[in-house]
């Protein structure tokens, strides 16, 4: 039976942090350096720290809105027509992958700010608040029928913890299964039962493109069989989802999506050796949309795949009726609005986690926060707190599973933590540094670290410990002092690894691809181009426009702001051309962080 909104409210978390200072220094946003690059002054008005840090007033979000098309009521059954030799050949698709109120239509899983989870049902997009998350994920996956109960859900940690819920104890109570190792994967998708034994399928990439199948067993205690690997050469694809049946002909589906925008379809024909038959193409100029999600199949038992584009419009995709079985789909159907959600369960990117905001320092001391939309833009700012003037200032990428926007404070020699729940967190040894920023993970543990620059132009990393602490630096490189804006704020190009980038005085940008390994964390520099020094700040907020990548930022002397865009490449393709997203005011500020 599904839940009812009043039934499954809970309180929600109000959103994301502010930091608020009234009496001294305090410290958010990528390490502020000044407008002429050098780091700024420590000359706050304060004289201790560290300083309070407050919740943000939440923004009310629009919920999206959901309207499927209409499909005949009583659909033919078709059954499974698996290679000879395999489990059950013939047996029935198990139809749809996530159905809670089982009427045979696809309900959708979402996950907004501050955790917030939201389903919304396919027989008429009414909406469920489930209610809030006890931590922030990386990923929500919906994977079909795992035990005897009709519907699970899967999540994901940044840390590589993966669950399995039953549906009705998600997002509140207690998983069934929760299995560590799973950050070895820069993607986890939900393919449906390939092998016709009537337990959902995972397949799931390694950063070098490797891709490895996980058969359901059915057992709560080791609802998955040993992966097999079954595929190279799969990070060719910056979305990758289950699709369903799009064929109409009994297999369920691998849909990738490469650079180009390129469509590229996959049958699961059951072999658990080598499941997926030889590519086809299917589609071009799928890179409209900021997110491909697989929907799976419908009641009608036809495969579908949704698409979302950077405004928050969903479109529906589904394989032609009657099954040609080369994965023709269907003209696009409009299915609603507002579907800009941090997670969509089955959206297809590798995730980006940590960080979607930007904050402003005005010369007196004010400081703003910018929320990101996933639209692309910002929000309205709200004033975070004053007395900030001088200050050394740093928000990196969240440094607990709480997904808490950290503001930490440089200050005389001593990194603080001004967040709430950590203000007794400090770290020493900063005297001789000029620049500190938090790209997100550069070891592979999947918790937030910091990199640090001394005045002799060494680079340090202080990897985290997941609690807003750090383990003892390590040494990275010297050199460093060559550039004197150096940002990164997640995965730039698509592989998973944080990357960051850095502006030398001659206005040349270059990109620094992350490793996933503490001894060499980053690959050697790659030239972006020439030309940065038109601005006179750069920052790092994350992703803006929704699809999984890192973004930058740069403000003009005359106030403009610009986003550019990572595509997934690297070298002068790294970035989309500019879009300005801040017309003017930005020269206001001494630092955007």
């Amino acid at each position: 039976m599904s839940h009812s909104s009043s039934a499954r409210t809970r309180t929600r978390r109000s959103g994301r942090l502010i930091a608020v200072c009234t009496t001294g220094i305090l410290a958010a946003g990528a390490f502020a350096l000044g407008p002429a690059g050098a780091a700024q002054a420590d000359t706050g008005s304060g004289s201790t720290a560290p300083h309070a840090v407050a919740p943000a007033t939440p923004k009310s979000a629009p919920q999206p809105t959901f309207t499927l098309p209409k499909t005949a009521k009583t659909p033919s059954k078709r059954s499974r027509s698996l290679v000879a030799g395999q489990n059950t050949a013939g047996a029935p698709l198990t139809t749809p992958r996530f159905d809670p109120d089982g009427d045979g239509l696809a309900d959708v899983l979402v996950e907004g700010g501050g955790g917030s989870v939201g389903e919304l049902a396919g027989s008429g997009g009414d909406w469920s608040d489930l209610g809030t998350t006890q931590q922030r994920y990386l990923d929500i996956i919906t994977p079909g029928q795992e035990t005897s109960t009709a519907t699970q859900v899967l999540t994901l940690t940044t840390t590589g913890q993966l669950s399995l819920w039953d549906y009705g104890s998600f997002p509140g109570g207690s998983p069934l299964w929760t299995g560590s190792g799973w950050n070895t994967y820069n993607k986890v998708v939900a393919v449906g039962d390939i092998n016709g034994d009537g337990r959902g399928d995972l397949l799931a990439r390694t950063h070098t493109g490797d891709l490895y199948l996980y058969t359901g067993t059915g057992n709560t205690s080791n609802p998955f069989a040993a992966r097999v690997k079954v595929g190279t050469g799969f990070g060719v694809y910056d979305q990758l989802v289950g699709g369903g049946d799009i064929t109409g002909t009994g297999y369920e589906s691998l849909v990738g999506r490469d650079l180009n925008g390129d469509l590229w379809y996959y049958r699961l024909d059951g072999t658990a050796s080598s499941p997926l038959a030889a590519k086809v193409k299917i589609g071009t100029g799928w890179n409209t949309y900021n997110q491909l999600i697989g929907y799976g199949d419908d009641h009608s038992q036809q495969g579908g795949i949704l698409g979302r584009q950077v405004g928050g419009d969903l479109y529906y995709y589904t394989g032609v009726p009657g099954g040609s079985g080369t994965g023709t789909l269907t003209p696009r159907q409009y299915l609603g609005g507002n579907w800009n959600s941090e997670i969509i369960a089955g959206q297809g990117n590798n995730a980006l986690w940590g960080k979607n905001n930007l904050y402003g320092l005005t010369s007196g001391g004010t400081l703003y926060y910018y929320s990101g939309l996933n639209t692309g833009g910002l929000d309205s700012r709200q004033e975070a707190g004053t007395g900030f003037k001088g200050a050394k200032l740093t928000a990196p990428v969240s440094l607990t599973s709480a997904d808490e926007e950290p503001v930490l404070e440089l200050y005389q020699g001593t990194l603080y933590n001004d967040t709430p729940g950590f203000e007794d967190v400090q770290t020493t040894g900063f005297g001789s540094v000029n620049l500190v920023l938090g790209p997100g993970d550069l070891n592979g543990d999947g918790r937030g670290d910091l990199l640090a620059r001394d005045s002799g132009g060494t680079l340090w990393l202080y990897t985290g410990k997941g609690d807003g602490r750090f383990n003892a630096k390590t040494k990275i490189g010297g050199g460093w002092n060559q550039f004197n804006q150096i940002v990164g704020a997640g995965d730039i190009n698509g592989d998973g690894y944080a990357d960051i980038v850095a502006r030398n005085s001659a206005g040349q940008l270059y990109f620094y691809a992350g490793t996933g390994s503490a001894s060499a964390p980053f690959k050697g520099k790659s030239l972006i181009g020439s030309g940065w020094n038109t601005y006179t700040k750069l920052a790092a907020p994350g992703d803006l426009d929704g699809d999984g990548r890192a973004d930058i930022v740069g403000a003009t002397s005359g106030g403009q702001l610009y986003r550019y865009s990572a595509t997934g490449r690297t070298g002068t393709s790294t970035f989309k051309t500019k879009a300005e997203i801040g017309k003017a005011g930005w020269n206001s500020y001494t630092s955007i962080i």
